[in-house]
């Protein structure tokens, strides 16, 4: 008689810190699939978070799941990625633990938002090859389009996707450290023995967040060549891996675009790389910010401080990036709330942080993105129109300047369709 194969799930990521989502997941994995166990597995050095800063260490993050599931007999803590040598991918990782346990089957755990950036995954045919790929469910994204995503990936990749039914855990490690950082509680939240070794060894406490820039004068950087590389490095130190993610593909959507518009070229990526730099700061601070350096506050705002970090960013951008296009800076104010009568680049910035690859969210995204490229006033209409609409059930949470731009780019949406009948 045959040994019957084992079964093994993986829960990957970075933990920083690793909360009850996580450990919910890995336990419905664990009994919905009939595992044997379930490997958390600390991500070492994976080339797609490479700022650390403002983290805890590898070696706190590895103590935190340690703790986090002690006393669960099927989960194990993996080693592997953390003491592999330079970048890891998953790929890699798999095929190792496929070498070493060949009589073993692989379930790699991936959240729903994780699947539609699979394809942008290093090897994804391979890691197919090596595993298979459990989604979780979550209630932003319907089952269906789950369901037609794991088919469409299965055909292009060769893979087993299985979806796996679980509560909607909304919360992240991001969320945790911007909170515990805010000095909000995070209990329950996380595991207390890891709240209690949080607090012991001071990780992620800041004086609100610590220095927002450096205060020197060579802090400064002066912009007569744009030098992207410098500014693209410094801004590294200032936002957290998937915020400085989201840039990059802003700054090179808005290049797409100001090719395909005819817009210069250099500004538009400028504006799209620094459109979100005061985006990490806490709110407390973004108002205290805006009061020091004499930045108007609106009531609004004062309620939602979250998107000041537009403003804040003009601010930041011509302060300590010596920018000093006004157009540049003007796109950046007005990138989260839109106007009436946008200039070309600040409906190219708006539009880029719609539409930047990896946003997969919002609503009839293929019909904007093509938009995009044909019709920036257009596409500022259906954008603004489904903003709106997504707000319909709490208008209170709309700001002004949204209703107006919407209102305007309606009218010159209604008039070109007049046009078109007359």
């Amino acid at each position: 008689m045959e040994n019957r194969r084992k079964k093994i799930g993986i829960m990957g990521g970075t933990f920083d810190p690793i909360h009850v989502g996580h450990l919910i997941l890995g336990e419905k994995a664990y009994e919905q699939l009939g595992l044997d166990k379930i490997l958390f597995m600390p991500a070492g050095n994976p080339p797609h978070k490479r700022n650390r800063n403002g983290r805890a260490t590898d070696e706190q993050r590895t103590e935190m799941v340690r703790l986090a599931i002690e006393g669960n007999p099927h989960f194990e803590l993996s080693l592997i990625e953390m003491n592999a040598e330079g970048f890891t991918y998953t790929y890699r990782t798999l095929e190792r633990l496929k070498e070493q346990n060949p009589d073993t089957d692989y379930y790699f755990i991936i959240g729903a938002d994780s699947l539609y950036n699979f394809t942008t995954w290093m090897e994804p045919s391979r890691i197919c090859r090596a595993c298979t790929i459990v989604v979780a469910t979550r209630d932003h994204v319907p089952v269906k389009n789950l369901d037609q995503e794991m088919t469409y990936l299965s055909r292009q990749y060769g893979g087993c996707f299985i979806r796996l039914n679980t509560l909607n855990i909304d919360i992240s490690s991001q969320l945790l450290r911007q909170w515990h950082q805010e000095g909000k509680s995070i209990h329950y939240y996380v595991p207390e023995a890891v709240v209690d070794y949080i607090e012991k060894h001071q990780i992620y406490h800041f004086s609100e967040m610590g220095p927002v820039f450096d205060q020197t004068e060579g802090d400064t950087i002066k912009m007569a060549d744009y030098d992207f590389i410098k500014m693209q490095k410094k801004l590294a130190k200032y936002l957290d891996e998937d915020r400085f993610a989201h840039t990059l593909g802003v700054m090179y959507t808005c290049a797409s675009l100001a090719m395909v518009h005819g817009y210069d070229l250099k500004d538009a990526q400028v504006a799209g790389l620094l459109h979100d730099s005061a985006k990490c700061i806490p709110n407390k601070k973004k108002l205290k910010m805006c009061e020091e350096h004499k930045i108007p506050v609106t009531e609004f705002e004062k309620t939602h401080p979250f998107l000041l970090h537009a403003k804040l960013g003009a601010y930041v951008a011509e302060a300590k990036y010596g920018i000093r296009n006004r157009e540049i800076l003007s796109s950046i104010t007005y990138h989260t709330t839109g106007k009436p009568e946008m200039s070309v680049l600040e409906k190219i910035v708006y539009i880029a942080d719609y539409i930047e690859p990896a946003r997969n969210k919002a609503p009839n995204l293929t019909k904007v993105r093509k938009l995009a490229f044909e019709d920036l006033d257009e596409c500022m209409y259906e954008i603004l129109k489904d903003t709106l609409s997504y707000f319909e059930e709490n208008p209170k949470d709309v700001d002004a300047a949204t209703k107006e731009a919407f209102e305007y780019y309606s009218v010159l949406h209604k008039n070109r369709f007049a046009e078109e009948q007359a």
